[in-house]
């Protein structure tokens, strides 16, 4: 009878435990885990008779305070797959934690896995109009760090990088296999699988297809990304490793634009296929290969508690009979409060990056890059927050880079590195300073100064101000040397400064606000003609965002709004204003066992003189002739959920069957693509 009582009791409990552990936590600030956590992480610890903690305990008293777009799930999903943000050790910028798994939620723009290019948030790009094509930024960033690339990113929304890969850990195996097709023929595919092999060894791999036909000649593309991941930490957080792997393989037939814009505006061709193009045989073969390990290892001991282990005598007396019993206590002395001096922790991290780009060209970029690294910060935040952290550290490079088969450079170099946090009260003060050695530079050394203030309003930090300031010197693309060189004969240029003063605020989910100021001396441009441009006049460029999501009932309205103004255009042009706006009802059907969202998509940007794309160079080419934008785009969508499975279609540019006439250019000579269907499905597996 004691066992089937036990049985029920097991039977009422564990339903609602489970319900309660599934639950989203709210946001934190990175590098925090929520004081829920913490209570119950040492309760378990103490429940088992160790002295240590899992950074990755549950928490069944928090709530769901997120404010993301679409269904956020409440059940079923394993609290680890959406952990926000598991703190391991202080590390730089790049690898401070460990991400997780995103939450499989709709996603307004209906395109999550048919072009993600329109469903970045945050970031609003122009584009040839087909998928895996190369891209450019509406609204640049100019203080972007001081690391030498060999060219503009031409691919940011797709490619992988060392920097923007994910690494997970969880309790259960996580898949997510998604598709996206349209009637032009355009696919694209993503299937990614992440588990722990042991307690606290994951390993993940992700991999994406993107396939579109285009509708011009040699304008289609075969893009393969694959990444795979594994990292591991010791049962006492005192040890942590961590290995990836990146391939990337780009494809691209493309051709140089159209002939004569005249002909695509005023559509004296019904066939868009037979529109005559400036190249009509051109295309890019790009190779990326990146490998990175890293080794981290605290001198500090991980222990937060002891147990003291005390024996009682009792002495009970019932009439005239005295019982003794002997009732041993458990009790947990926490540790004295550790020292800002601290052993800390040793790390070292090994890059290897290998890029080839295989056209007119033939460029090929080869870099072997180490970072050797001490810090203070011994203790994650979730057992004491350091008020005064240091990191200091060495990165020794080499690298090698040809151009049209001549050695461009050869090199290998030092550079030392800073940063500091101090934090008094809520309030957190964070320097940073490096210095790089550029060969390429006239001056010899790149240098980055940066200070900011993060003022929380809460103790959760959902509602933050940041003011940011930043001196750095921004080196020129290697590609950028290479077609100096070859024109004026002279091996080094002088790099860039840029001084960036920008404050940033954000309320939960609800606003999210930047404006800045940067002033910019000795900016680089290439015209059309591949001639070097170096501005003698300094200039400012103003630039503003707003993110308002906003949301009555099942009536939702995400608001993004750029503004920007350079006092200089012809050294930088940019829009003056850009929008991008998702207007949709998101409301349950059938008894809530189906969510679903019908909306629509609208896009505008007043005109500029955007860049021209050139094929033969890959590169983004500043011309004054003619002028993109002043076109609005909307796109009407149709998103359906039923628990793991999410499935969209979408009528892109809807607003294309009655315009007359035609002009809609996303860049010069390249128009957007016209109206069509598309649709995708996104499947998640958890268990």
């Amino acid at each position: 009878m004691r066992w089937i009582c036990l049985g029920l009791m097991l039977l009422l409990f564990l339903p609602g435990s489970l319900q309660a552990q599934v639950r989203l936590q709210p946001s934190t600030r990175p590098g925090t885990v929520p004081v829920g956590d913490l209570s119950r992480s040492r309760n378990s610890s103490q429940n088992k008779g160790t002295n240590t903690t899992t950074p990755f305990s549950t928490d069944s008293t928090q709530a769901d305070t997120s404010a993301t777009k679409g269904l956020v799930y409440h059940k079923e999903i394993p609290d680890s797959v959406l952990r926000q943000k598991v703190f391991l050790f202080r590390h730089r910028k790049a690898r401070v934690w460990i991400d997780e798994v995103w939450n499989p939620t709709l996603d307004p723009s209906g395109v999550q896995f048919s072009d993600p290019i329109d469903a970045l948030n945050g970031n609003y790009y122009l584009g040839k109009g087909s998928l895996g094509h190369p891209h450019v930024s509406l609204f640049p960033t100019l203080a972007d760090g001081l690391d030498i690339r060999i060219r503009p990113d031409l691919y940011p929304a797709y490619s992988f990088r060392l920097d923007n890969i994910n690494f997970f850990q969880t309790l259960t195996p996580f898949s997510s296999l998604s598709y996206g097709g349209s009637l032009a023929n355009d696919h694209s595919l993503r299937i990614t699988h992440t588990q722990n092999i042991m307690p606290g060894w994951n390993a993940s791999f992700d991999y994406r297809l993107f396939n579109p036909e285009g509708v011009y000649t040699s304008s289609g593309a075969l893009n393969n990304y694959l990444n795979a991941t594994t990292n591991y930490f010791s049962p006492d957080s005192r040890l942590q490793a961590s290995a990836a792997l990146i391939w990337q393989s780009f494809n691209i037939d493309e051709n140089g634009g159209l002939a004569n814009d005249s002909i695509f505006i005023l559509r004296q061709q019904s066939n868009r296929a037979g529109i005559p193009v400036r190249l009509s045989n051109s295309g890019s073969l790009q190779r990326d290969l990146a490998a990175m390990g890293s080794l981290l290892y605290s001198l500090e001991r991980q222990s937060i508690a002891y147990r003291h282990r005390d024996s009682i005598v009792l002495v009970q007396v019932n009439d005239s009979t005295t019982r003794l019993d002997t009732l041993d206590l458990l009790d947990t002395i926490p540790l004295r409060r550790p020292h800002i001096l601290n052993p800390g922790v040793v790390g070292i991290e090994l890059n290897y990056d290998r890029q080839k780009r295989l056209f007119v060209d033939s460029t090929h970029w080869r870099e072997q890059k180490a970072t050797l690294y001490w810090t203070n910060d011994a203790y994650p935040h979730h057992r004491w927050r350091n008020p005064l952290k240091v990191t200091l550290g060495l990165q020794p490079r080499y690298l090698r880079a040809v151009i049209h088969g001549d050695t461009l450079r050869s090199y290998s170099w030092i550079n030392p590195f800073l940063h500091a946090e101090a934090t008094l009260w809520r309030a957190t003060l964070t320097l940073d300073a490096e210095q790089r050695s550029n060969p390429w530079a006239s001056d010899g050394n790149d240098r980055r100064f940066a200070v900011s203030i993060d003022l929380p309003f809460d103790s959760a930090g959902l509602t933050h101000l940041k003011l940011d300031a930043q001196l750095q010197d921004r080196p020129a693309d290697l590609i950028t040397v290479y077609y100096h060189t070859a024109s004026t004969g002279a091996t080094t240029l002088p790099s860039s400064t840029v001084e960036r003063y920008s404050l940033h605020f954000k309320h939960q989910d609800i606003i999210d606000f930047s404006a800045s100021a940067s002033h910019i001396r000795r900016h680089l441009w290439i015209d059309t003609l591949l001639a070097v441009h170096q501005g003698q006049q300094p200039f400012w460029l103003l630039q503003a965002s707003l993110l308002l999501r906003l949301h009555a009932g099942p009536l939702h309205l995400d608001l993004q709004q750029l503004l920007q103004h350079s006092t200089d255009a012809l050294q930088l042009p940019v829009p003056l204003w850009a929008t991008k706006n998702s207007i949709y009802a998101d409301f349950p059907l059938f008894g809530r066992t189906l969510r679903a969202q019908l909306g629509v998509d609208l896009r505008y940007h007043t005109p500029y003189h955007a860049p021209l794309y050139h094929p033969a160079s890959g590169l983004f080419l500043q011309q004054d002739a003619l002028t993109v934008g002043g076109y609005l785009w909307a796109d009407a969508f149709i998103n359906l959920q039923v628990k793991r499975a999410s499935i969209y279609l979408k009528a892109g540019h809807l607003n294309a069957l009655w315009e007359t006439p035609a002009a809609y250019l996303l860049l010069p000579h390249y128009p957007g693509q016209a109206f069509g269907l598309q649709w995708g499905l996104l499947w998640t597996f958890f268990d």
